[in-house]
């Protein structure tokens, strides 16, 4: 489910071609070499240079592991109308969260994937050979065996679709590795509208970094 996460994107001072006008209108004559711009497109590069701050502290982390960082970190509360609390459907505009770039150099844990995660992910997806090789470039195959469903790829989030006023029951599937202290204790708080998470029995107890459980 998309997007992933938000970033500062409203009211942004960036440069601004002098080959149009202020605003783009008819009648509009007015040049400048900045402007004051929102959207996604301003947005993108925050999110990329909190992401490029991350591997320059963690230089060995895989790009989703980043993803990671940036999604389990951030702030999703920072007004009323991004509160999950008094908006339900706002989850769906802003993601997991607004990113915090100094939190997510230190996320303690990380739900990682590589390359064979999402080949699995896609031969799920019902993708051929022939589809997906013209994704990966090189010689992957979809067989039985490699096929992973959407809800157990090893993603931050979790999507689940049902109909209106129906139930259903999943069991989905996530590995995590301990990237703080060596020796950690996690607790699982769950805190979700209308759905129901029964929490783990136990804490999650990791004795070394980038232990996996």
């Amino acid at each position: 489910m998309q997007p992933d996460l938000t970033a500062p994107g409203v009211d942004i001072l960036a440069a601004w071609t002098e080959a149009s006008s202020v605003t783009g209108t008819e009648g509009d004559t007015r040049v400048v070499p900045y402007n004051i711009i929102s959207g996604m497109s301003m947005s993108c590069p925050h999110a990329s240079a909190a992401a490029a701050y991350i591997k320059s502290s963690h230089p060995t982390w895989s790009a989703a592991a980043i993803k990671s960082a940036l999604m389990t970190t951030g702030n999703n509360q920072l007004n009323a109308r991004m509160s999950v609390e008094t908006n339900t459907d706002m989850e769906l505009a802003y993601g997991a969260c607004h990113i915090d770039t100094l939190k997510a150099v230190n996320p303690g844990l990380v739900y990682d994937a590589g390359e064979a995660d999402y080949v699995k992910f896609l031969c799920g997806q019902g993708y051929s050979t022939k589809h997906l090789r013209l994704i990966t470039g090189n010689n992957s195959t979809c067989s039985e065996a490699k096929h992973v469903t959407v809800w157990n790829l090893n993603y931050p989030s979790f999507a689940i679709s049902t109909k209106s006023g129906m139930t259903c029951t999943l069991i989905s599937t996530r590995t995590v590795s301990n990237v703080g202290p060596a020796v950690s204790t996690y607790k699982a708080v769950t805190a979700v509208p209308f759905i129901q998470i029964p929490r783990p029995e136990e804490d999650l107890h990791c004795h070394s970094l980038c232990n996996s459980r």
